[in-house]
């Protein structure tokens, strides 16, 4: 419970902000009299000086009074929540509840964090709960450290999923029972004794968490928080209920049967829980992408399905499959509870803000969460500090959430599963489709689907209890990387304020200056603070515009931030460690923005760089040790400067600046930690590993040579060395090796040398679309597509095989290959293989190639067709549309095709625009008459499919009627309309 807010403390805070505007409002107008008026700026540079500092003031006071703002909000939300009684939490698990699932990731947490999470969040008062451990491990350690982590990772839910299950079962039995012996005493008659056996079973509870705590590991204060603020008043609560049992069954009291089930459903709630793991990084058809954003989406995308894991020649994927054949069934449930592996959360979390949820007036809550607050009892000066800044946040995110600007705050938060579907995104990987629910375009993932919800006119809410706690790192080099993640993607999303002011503003909701405000100020003043700091420290401003006055603009701030730590149960003091803390987390702030800015200018997202988490020190980047040590070595030359120059008002600001960041370098970073990284930097820059080079001698040679693979032959153009390998991460791939001799020429006989050969490898495998009669729905045919194994575009292949002056060969071996896995294709059907004009050119050497199908074969030809194909003699082709004027239709008569394939870019349109429909209404009419059917290509929508239908097209292929998929997958089912 909060503690209850005073009117004075409100009072106080309301002076605060009035104080702080007047001051600088003051000050603004004396300066602008001061400097342009009365003339003291009489130069271009004392001008810019003097734009600049009001500019610089501006800024930090803007800040302040967005805190200062912020904490009144906190003040009238504290001291007008109203919490749900116990009895109607009670109702509501006596009820029908909606579906909860947690999802944790967790990236190479050691056992015991992933234990504390998880426990945390399977003893939520909640039924029917299911946890997934979400491990992001890389699946093939290098280290014997990390292998073990992973393999605990897997076996732990297993292992507490068992333990929970001895209280649950014997509480279920007791309910069965006690549901038993009701109905034989005529359905609603209690007595004496059920009342002592329901005792009995709250008892034996209470009794399992007390021993479930004395066997948690004790290793710093995050465990010691877990057993005495979560299992421990769980247990004292339990036993309470138990003795309140005893207690009215020894006055002969019997409670009604409807609080009896709900006592019972109470009990059974905490232990009913079904926890998993789940690792997407087993599968090539999820995203790898290394940021705890698209390790949730990729879970969150599965949900509501049921899929088959097959061997593809990439990897193992994962596709839809019917229930009685699915490897994997993924429930789809009306909340997510998300939960960072290093948090905790107390047992009525789920319960509180799902009830929350459920109510009619949160009906357009996506998001309900509780801002986490730092474990209590840090062991290290700088994760108390740490912690102090991150409880100092819980009270800025409650009082936004006052004014209509609550930002998600990704360590914990219970999600309405309807708002995440209506902001999916989806894209594609190769052929794989990624579902993206919360963005990774920024490494602030939380904060950019805040506004990604409120443009689609959902709302979001703080839960004003500290219900959530999240570890701190406890070192200055692992807290670097989280502040610089931190600092790094404010200003990208800045920008996309304005989707969600259009928005409310075409919803007619009304756009309140406050929210904005606020929002701009959670987003961009990291940026903004450290610059407006950074100038202020380095640039020598005119004495002149460091007025005393000023100093009462900080004042108040500093003043209430004091105050709210002795609330939080800090020191006063503890605010100028803060303000010293975060001088030398300048470089990190800045390091953040700027790469910020620098994803803005390229397009090139930054990469997600992950908190350490361990119990020894994590070094800390040179810069952010050199630059905190270049800021107090400036703040020495500006007091000397000052102290010669008799600069007085500098010289106060500038010597507080001095002894605070100096302070902050000794206590939270460490003198003798500064030196053993900075030795650690040099000596890694100095010694470099140097990878031993691979011998070029005679010998060598002459052994490459000894061991070269004989030339293929004529006609033959690679030599198949593994096809359709059954198993394995190869399975079904191809791998061709064309003969290269000394001079560079690339040999397509089988006469021997002497002489060394070198070979061009490539690797791919073969995909099959399917082409659909659009009027019955049937398919009618298959195009084989290639995919090289590397991930490399196709065309890109087929580019370098043709500067190395072998596509010829490679295009023959790829046709090849498709004739030989379609033999697996579903009878019936035709195959279309793509075959570049050079090899038409050479039909000599393609007909055996063609020859080998044994199933109807198209051949389709980009381009204008070779003269060389009439040779080919009885072979079907396939055109490609070359627009909707003649040169298509002379295509038609003098070629003579037996398909005419519309391209992507005529059917742009074709869903509305009757001109594009009448121009293909005529040519299918045209190529009808000669002979030819109409393929379409590239259909991505029902809407261009029903057009084209309309049109008189009767067969079509693209994403929105069959994506191209391995032959395993087709036989599957799989990729079909």
């Amino acid at each position: 419970m909060q503690t209850p807010v005073s009117e004075g403390r409100i009072t106080r805070g309301r002076l605060a902000i009035v104080v702080t505007i007047t001051v600088w409002a003051c000050y603004i107008t004396y300066t602008i009299i001061q400097q342009f008026i009365a003339g003291h700026a009489y130069t271009v540079r004392l001008a810019i000086e003097a734009i600049v500092y009001m500019l610089v003031v501006t800024g930090l006071a803007a800040s302040a009074i967005a805190y200062l703002i912020t904490r009144i909000g906190y003040f009238y939300r504290v001291r007008g929540h109203q919490r749900a009684p116990r009895i109607m939490l009670d109702e509501f698990i006596g009820g029908k509840t909606p579906s909860v699932t947690v999802l944790v990731p967790s990236y190479q947490e050691d056992e015991r964090t992933n234990r504390t999470t998880l426990l945390s969040a399977a003893l939520q008062e909640y039924p029917g709960l299911r946890v997934t451990l979400l491990i992001d491990d890389p699946r093939a350690p290098k280290t014997r450290a990390a292998r073990d982590m992973l393999l605990a990772a897997r076996a732990l839910p297993g292992k507490i999923e068992a333990e929970l299950k001895v209280p649950y079962h014997r509480v279920s039995n007791a309910f069965a029972s006690f549901d038993e012996q009701v109905r034989y005493r005529g359905g609603y008659l209690v007595v004496v004794e059920d009342m002592r056996r329901l005792a009995d079973e709250y008892r034996f509870a209470s009794d399992w968490l007390l021993d479930l705590g004395a066997e948690q590991e004790m290793v710093d204060h995050t465990d010691t928080f877990f057993v005495e603020h979560i299992l421990q008043p769980l247990a004292v609560e339990l036993g309470q209920i138990s003795a309140a049992l005893h207690k009215g069954a020894d006055e002969q009291v019997a409670l009604p049967l409807a609080r009896m089930n709900q006592l019972y459903k109470r009990l059974l709630a905490i232990f009913d829980v079904q926890i998993t793991s789940f690792e997407r990084k087993k599968y090539v058809s999820l995203s790898h992408e290394p940021n705890k954003a698209m390790n949730l989406n990729s879970y969150i995308g599965l949900m509501g399905g049921a899929y088959q894991e097959i061997s593809t020649p990439m990897g193992t994927a994962l596709v839809t499959a019917g229930p009685n054949r699915a490897d994997l069934v993924v429930p789809n449930p009306d909340y997510v509870l998300t939960l960072d592996a290093d948090s905790v959360l107390l047992p009525e979390y789920a319960l509180r803000l799902v009830h929350l949820l459920e109510q009619g007036a949160y009906a357009q809550h996506a998001v309900a969460q509780t801002p986490y607050s730092a474990y209590p009892g840090s062991a290290t000066r700088i994760e108390r500090i740490s912690g102090a800044t991150t409880d100092v946040q819980y009270i800025v995110h409650q009082g936004m959430t006052h004014y209509g600007a609550t930002f998600w705050v990704g360590a914990n938060a219970v999600l309405r599963k309807k708002a995440l579907d209506e902001i999916c995104e989806v894209s594609y990987e190769g052929d794989w489709e990624i579902k993206r629910y919360i963005q990774d375009r920024t490494v602030i993932e939380d904060t950019e689907s805040t506004i990604d919800l409120g443009v689609r006119g959902w709302s979001l809410h703080n839960y004003p209890e500290r219900l959530a706690y999240s570890a701190t790192p406890p070192d200055f080099g692992s807290l670097c990387i989280q502040r610089q993640r931190w600092a790094n993607g404010g200003l990208l999303i800045l920008s996309r304020l304005k989707d969600q002011f259009r928005a409310k503003t075409k919803r007619e909701d009304k756009n309140r200056f406050g929210e904005y405000f606020l929002r701009v100020n959670y987003m961009a003043s990291i940026f903004w603070s450290s610059v407006c700091l950074v100038v202020m420290l380095a640039y020598p401003f005119n004495n002149e515009l460091l007025n005393p006055i000023l100093l009462l603009v900080s004042v108040p701030y500093f003043l209430m931030m004091a105050a709210d730590l002795k609330h939080l149960g800090y020191k006063r003091s503890d605010m100028l460690r803060i303000y010293g803390f975060n001088l030398i987390l300048l470089p990190v702030n800045l390091s953040g923005s700027i790469a910020s800015l620098l994803q803005l200018l390229t397009g090139e997202k930054s990469a997600f760089k992950r908190t350490p988490k361990v119990r020894n020190r994590t070094t800390a980047a040179t810069s952010y040790l050199i630059l905190p040590l270049a800021l107090i070595v400036l703040c020495v030359y500006t007091v000397w400067r000052d102290v010669e120059l008799h600069q007085w008002n500098n010289l106060v600001f500038a010597g507080l600046n001095l002894i605070l960041s100096l302070y902050a370098m000794i206590a939270f970073v460490g003198l003798g930690n500064t030196v053993v990284d900075l030795v650690t930097h040099l000596r890694d820059w100095l010694i470099r590993p140097v990878t031993p080079k691979k011998a070029k001698g005679k010998k060598s040679q002459k052994k490459a040579a000894a061991t070269a693979a004989p030339a293929p032959t004529v006609g033959d153009w690679a030599t198949v060395l593994h096809y359709r390998h059954e198993h394995g991460a190869t399975a079904g791939q191809t791998t061709v090796r064309l003969q290269r001799t000394d001079a560079g020429t690339w040999k397509a006989d089988k006469s021997s040398s002497s002489q060394a050969h070198s070979f061009e490898e490539f690797s791919f495998f073969t995909v099959f679309q399917p082409i659909y009669n659009m009027i019955n729905g049937h398919v009618v045919g298959y195009e084989a597509l290639t995919r090289f194994a590397d991930g490399s575009n196709p065309r890109e292949g087929l580019a370098a095989a043709a500067e190395r002056g072998v596509h010829i060969a490679l295009d023959a071996a790829l046709v090849q290959a498709a004739i030989a896995s379609s033999t697996s294709l579903p009878n019936g059907t035709w195959l279309a293989v793509n075959v570049s004009p050079d090899l038409l050119s050479r039909p000599h050497e393609l007909a055996p190639l063609l020859a080998q199908s044994r199933r109807p074969l198209i051949v389709e030809v980009s381009g204008t067709p070779p003269r060389e194909l009439a040779q080919l003699g009885g072979i079907r082709v396939a055109v490609d549309d070359l627009g909707a004027g003649y040169e298509t239709l002379a295509l038609l008569e003098g070629l003579r095709p037996t398909f005419l394939k519309l391209g992507v870019d005529s059917l742009q349109g074709v869903e509305n625009e009757t001109a594009r429909q009448a121009a293909i209404r005529a040519l299918v009419d045209f190529a009808e008459q000669h002979g030819c059917t109409v393929i379409a290509e590239g259909i991505e929508t029902a809407a261009q499919r029903d057009a084209l239908v309309a049109c008189g097209v009767p067969f079509g292929q693209g994403f929105y009627l069959g994506k191209p998929v391995p032959v395993e997958r087709v036989l599957s089912g799989v990729g079909g309309w």
